[in-house]
């Protein structure tokens, strides 16, 4: 929240809470982890994403897998008091559905906080740091594709 306000107001990449990671095969002696996860970003010019893509976690470092698929839905976020108002739409998925439409239609939803945590379409999710840059590209990338 903002210094001195009661103001929801999110920075950056935002990590669901309550996933379950899971580990490579033994044989391939890779000490890290893995989770099929939501993503939240919240950039300083209201830019806000939403990414579901495969996270992995290793003793030092955390980023998203590039190997992996992705949905990702592009918006803006706007603070509304206590909470934060956003709008999205689909901009991607690696493997479309059949009869889908990319920019997807406009939705509309609402962002709460609670014990730190940020609450979305039933989603908890936490501040996650190490995820700042690749969400920041993620973004990036996929809005230069969106026709202007």
């Amino acid at each position: 929240m903002a210094p001195g306000t009661d103001a929801l107001a999110p920075e950056r990449a935002w990590r669901q809470s309550d996933v379950k990671w899971n580990k490579p095969p033994a044989e391939l002696q890779l000490e890290e982890r893995y989770a099929e996860t939501a993503l939240l970003y919240f950039g300083s010019n209201h830019e806000f994403s939403l990414v579901y893509a495969t996270v992995i976690q290793g003793p030092k470092s955390e980023g998203v897998s590039r190997g992996d698929g992705q949905v990702v839905y592009l918006g803006k976020w706007k603070s509304e008091g206590a909470k934060v108002g956003v709008e999205y739409r689909l901009a991607s998925r690696t493997v479309r559905k059949d009869g889908e439409e990319i920019p997807g239609p406009l939705e509309r939803a609402e962002i709460s906080k609670q014990n730190g945590l940020l609450l979305f379409l039933k989603m908890r999710f936490t501040r996650d740091e190490q995820l700042d840059n690749d969400l920041l590209a993620i973004y990036r990338g996929e809005s230069s594709r969106l026709p202007k």
